[in-house]
């Protein structure tokens, strides 16, 4: 019997009445059982789609496990990065620590002069060898990193606010650690190209990404607090610029070796006296390309041997060597800026990478508590978020501001001017302070010193990118522009100073003012430079309203990355313009002082300008040795190399203070009601 029925059951499974008997028989035993009842919100007609409800069923059931227990590779993901929507407003400052870790590791990025005196001295290590780049080809490096982080900008924007703040930082830190570690290579090996692949493209890659992920994250941290925000992650910018300095000397003092040093020589000293004894000097050939080599008939050192002459100058410029004047094999020696610059490259895209790994941002439908005063919790907090809300959806187009205010243009040309005058002295600082004061007060401005200066600078900008910012608040944006406007004097002085000091040392005093004057100034300067780009986003906000301040923003740091071109390359050029004058003033004083002198020391004589075109090109013929040749009554010119450079950077000073003087306030009501009537019309 049994048997039978079971037959029959088999031979109707894809009958419709069967899998409702089921269903009622299921029931009906489970309620009498006790246990379960069992639901069913929808009964399927067939065993195929039985089939799909269950393998769906399947995919949710993993998904959920995946959520609980992500993996490791999620935890860069914006999701995971994301806090939860009732994160307590009072430990929104914990999301600050990783963002100023990812700023103190891309800060350094801004002491690049403490990079171009190693390198461009790479082969000679105490003085320029012919085949060693100099600054002129070593500038525009800096100028295309900043170039290369406008572009960042403005074109991965989008992907870091879509890839979310730990994909982003902990790709820029890969970028800036590869690119100490290419640029490293380069000097190692002698690439030039390399060092623009590393410094310039990949270091301004990862200067755009490690500059716009903290920032973005600190302002949706604090919608409510932005100056505030802005200011702490970029103080910390400037704070990594203020620190590199001194790590950077020890550094390169640690993996610095000199020279082998070959002898005195003819330009360099009168011989050395030894138990009466007077030792010979190094006889060196002066080749047709400009370099020099040990004589054949040379009784010092081996014949053939491609060589630099380093005077007192030159040596009272280097640290971590015990170097005396004279004459130095080429490539004999490692002035240590690769394997430092390795080794930060390596520090640098750990602290990075750790620090990106904790970046965390608020939910989208979270806001800050706000204090309430009328007894109604509640309504005041949604009175406050609706204007808040309110204020930020009110703002002017990008493309009507760019295109139909005069107010943008005279911005840009406010931030233009101020940062172009900042941007040549934070790119060549260790080389201006060098060149200005060394020979003046040579037992001062020590290398040490020099470095004591350019963490200085990296300080006053930290502080000047919080300061300012918060002093904003108070004077207003456009009067805060106008204090900047102090820099004009200090900067079209300073020629003034270092006139001052020339003739203090070369009346055998030391007078240390000008030199304090210089410092002090200076650093005052760069805290401009840094409160230029700190106040710049609330600035943007108040005369074109807060909706599209960040697409404004981007458009007025257009100003900022020519201003990046402008800056190191103009001085570049300038110097090397003041250099070639001051070269034919030296030329002119040792031939009315000793017409022979210079064809005995470098094998030329005073009216071939072809063979000292020749011996300048090869670095062989300079301001340091040609001073050992001059009266000693000859002022030397290397303090007045900057004149003119200092001169136009007033003067582009000058026009930012007043083109931020015309700047009117825009009536966005207005703005925006005739916005709307031309869209309406077309």
């Amino acid at each position: 019997m049994m048997s039978a029925c079971s037959s029959i059951l088999s031979q109707s499974r894809h009958c419709w009445w069967y899998h409702r008997r089921c269903y009622h028989f299921a029931s009906i035993t489970a309620s009498l059982r006790g246990s379960v009842t069992i639901q069913h919100h929808e009964y399927y007609d067939n065993n195929k789609r039985n089939k799909k409800y269950n393998t769906a069923m399947n995919v949710q059931r993993r998904r959920d496990i995946s959520t609980n227990n992500k993996p490791v590779l999620n935890v860069l993901s914006k999701e995971a990065a994301t806090a939860p929507i009732d994160y307590p407003t009072s430990q929104r400052f914990s999301a600050l620590p990783p963002a100023i870790g990812i700023h103190l590791a891309i800060g350094s990025v801004y002491v690049y002069s403490m990079w171009t005196p190693g390198m461009s001295k790479a082969l000679g290590v105490v003085a320029a060898a012919p085949c060693d780049w100099t600054q002129s080809e070593l500038l525009p490096v800096f100028s295309c990193a900043a170039v290369v982080l406008g572009v960042t900008t403005s074109t991965l924007g989008t992907w870091v606010e879509k890839s979310g703040p730990r994909m982003s930082g902990l790709l820029g830190s890969a970028c800036w650690s590869g690119a100490l570690l290419t640029t490293a290579a380069g000097i190692e090996t002698h690439t030039l190209p390399l060092v623009y692949l590393g410094y310039g493209f990949l270091g301004g890659v990862g200067w755009g990404l490690m500059y716009l992920t903290p920032v973005t994250a600190a302002m949706k941290w604090f919608p409510d607090k932005r100056g505030l925000a802005t200011g702490i992650a970029l103080s910390a910018f400037g704070a990594g610029a203020a620190f590199a300095p001194s790590v950077i000397h020890v550094l390169v003092d640690h993996f610095a070796v000199a020279p082998e040093f070959v002898g005195d020589c003819l330009l360099t000293g009168r011989g050395v006296e030894v138990e009466g004894v007077t030792k010979a000097f190094v006889e060196l050939t002066t080749l047709d390309d400009g370099s020099q080599v040990v004589a054949n008939t040379s009784l010092v050192g081996e014949p053939g041997t491609p060589v630099v002459v380093a005077t007192e100058a030159d040596v009272a410029k280097i640290s971590g060597m015990s170097n005396c004047p004279g004459v130095y094999a080429i490539g004999t020696g490692d002035t240590g800026v690769s394997k430092a610059m390795a080794v930060l490259g390596v520090i640098y895209g750990g602290l990075g990478a750790i620090a990106s790994r904790f970046m965390k941002i608020p939910h989208p439908q979270w806001t800050p508590e706000r204090a309430v005063t009328d007894g109604s919790a509640h309504d005041g907090k949604e009175e406050a978020d609706a204007n808040s809300n309110e204020a930020n959806n009110i703002g002017l187009p990008a493309s009507y501001v760019t295109t139909n205010t005069m107010q943008f243009p005279l911005l840009w040309l406010a931030v233009f001017g101020n940062a172009t005058g900042g941007l040549a002295l934070l790119s060549s600082s260790k080389v201006m302070l060098t060149d200005i004061f060394a020979g003046v007060s040579p037992d001062i401005v020590t290398p040490a010193f020099s470095t004591g200066y350019v963490s200085a600078l990296g300080v006053g900008m930290a502080l000047g990118r919080f300061g300012w910012s918060a002093i904003s608040d108070l004077l207003g944006r456009q009067n805060t522009y106008a204090v900047f406007g102090l820099g004009i004097p200090i900067v079209g002085l300073t020629p003034y100073l270092c006139h001052m000091a020339s003739g203090a040392g070369a009346g055998g005093e030391v007078d240390m003012w000008p030199l304090m004057a210089f410092y002090s100034g200076s650093v005052l300067t760069i805290t401009f430079y840094g409160g230029v780009f700190s106040v710049l986003p609330a600035y943007i906000a108040d005369l074109f309203g807060q909706k599209h301040a960040g697409a404004i923003h981007g458009k007025a740091l257009t100003a900022w990355a020519l201003s990046a071109v402008a800056g190191p390359m103009g001085l570049a050029y300038l110097r090397s313009h003041s250099y070639k004058s001051a070269v034919e003033d030296l030329l002119q004083a040792i031939d009315r002082h000793d017409a022979s002198a210079l064809e005995r020391s470098f094998g030329v004589s005073i009216n071939d300008d072809v063979g000292i075109q020749k011996l300048m090109n090869a670095k062989t013929l300079t301001i340091e040795k040609l001073m050992e040749l001059a009266p000693e009554d000859f002022v030397d010119p290397s303090p007045y190399l900057y004149n003119t450079t200092l001169y136009a950077a007033a003067g582009l000073m000058s026009v930012a203070f007043l083109s931020n003087l015309a700047i009117r306030p825009l009536d966005l009501n207005k703005e925006l009601k005739q916005l709307e009537q031309d869209s309406v019309r077309t």
